[in-house]
């Protein structure tokens, strides 16, 4: 399948299209501790209608045996084999470059140190053992200390990798600074970016699809920029859910390369089929919906008449066809206007907040 930067179609359940989903965590299962909404049935669902799991995380923190305990706990019964986190990605990376002398100073929480000591390295607990590399990982105890010793290190000399850069973290409580954030602060105190290994790098997903001998993957994910980026990156189709970072009027907005195959409310999408925008009579229709773009303003023909949404609209929900005709129309004209090297959307930054009629 070529993964355009487009909507797709599936006239059977994905469930039954594709062998394995790679599913997020943070924002798609759960929110901190609690599980989302439907999340326990559509995964069950799922694996009865022969679809393997395999959860992919950027949360470098737990260790794999923890996340699926916690799971399990939610009502998902899951084995420590189905989760892959960007502390294995981030322990593969350094092991594939280390040798005798290899030292790795891990700052973050207990799953990113055992990850190491998985692969056999070698773990140090201070600048002052020499470190030759540092991998950084989220953990919701770390503080000034932890990343001083990052930055002794660093400063030094050694090496750096993060297991991931995401700036925010969804919460029980909303959105708090992820790793990425904790990161800038190394970087601002070093001048040194690190590389890194989770998404959306295309090796976790490539590392998870072999792991879970997945031949037809579908990754499933709440954030443009690193699940369905990440997903674009390893030539895999995707498929957005509403459950957690970014909504409706964000992926409207999204450029080519952060484009999800497969549009859904929650993880019940998984026992959906999905029927393909197509463009008929100068709109993109989904179903009973149409829609079409005229400069930065978004028309939605639906029964009973038109809406006219552009900046300064007030907020309104949408039904999940017109979502995906609304989807289909602004990345078209969004494509048409845009010039090489340039990847923006014809709607405006202060384009008003969409959200999805209740089901």
């Amino acid at each position: 399948m070529t993964i355009g930067a487009t909507l797709l179609g599936s006239s059977v359940p994905l469930q039954n299209a594709y062998d394995v989903a790679l599913l997020d965590l943070d924002g798609v299962v759960y929110r901190g501790a609690l599980g989302v909404p439907h999340a326990p049935e559509a995964v069950i669902g799922a694996r009865a209608a022969g679809m393997r799991v395999m959860y992919v995380t950027n949360n470098a923190a737990r260790a794999p045996q923890t996340v699926a305990d916690h799971l399990t706990e939610l009502d998902i019964p899951t084995s420590a084999d189905e989760v892959t986190t960007a502390a294995q990605a981030a322990a593969a990376l350094v092991a594939s470059e280390a040798d005798a002398t290899t030292r790795v100073l891990t700052i973050g929480g207990d799953g990113l140190r055992q990850a190491m000591l998985a692969e056999g390295l070698t773990v140090v607990a201070s600048a002052d053992e020499a470190p030759t590399v540092v991998v950084q990982g989220f953990a919701p105890t770390l503080g000034w200390k932890d990343l001083a010793e990052a930055v002794y290190a660093i400063r030094a000399g050694a090496g750096y990798i993060a297991s991931n850069l995401d700036a925010t973290l969804p919460t029980d409580r909303g959105m708090a600074p992820g790793n990425g954030s904790l990161v800038a602060a190394v970087v601002h105190a070093t001048g040194v970016t690190p590389r890194s290994t989770g998404k959306p790098q295309a090796s976790i997903f490539h590392q998870a699809a072999h792991r879970s001998d997945a031949e037809r993957p579908l990754v499933v994910g709440d954030r443009l920029d690193t699940d369905i980026a990440g997903a674009r990156a390893a030539g895999y189709p995707s498929l957005h859910v509403l459950t957690g970072v970014d909504q409706i009027t964000e992926v409207l907005r999204a450029i080519p390369g952060e484009r999800p195959t497969f549009l859904a409310a929650d993880l019940r999408g998984l026992a959906q089929a999905h029927p393909e925008p197509q463009w008929r009579e100068g709109a993109w229709t989904s179903g009973d919906a149409a829609a079409r773009v005229d400069a930065a303003t978004l028309i939605l023909t639906r029964p009973g008449g038109e809406l006219t949404l552009s900046a300064g609209s007030d907020p309104t929900t949408v039904s999940l066809d017109e979502f995906r005709a609304a989807a289909a129309a602004a990345w078209a004209a969004s494509d048409a206007v845009g010039t090489a090297g340039t990847e923006t959307s014809v709607l405006p930054a202060d384009f008003p907040p969409l959200r999805l009629a209740s089901e």
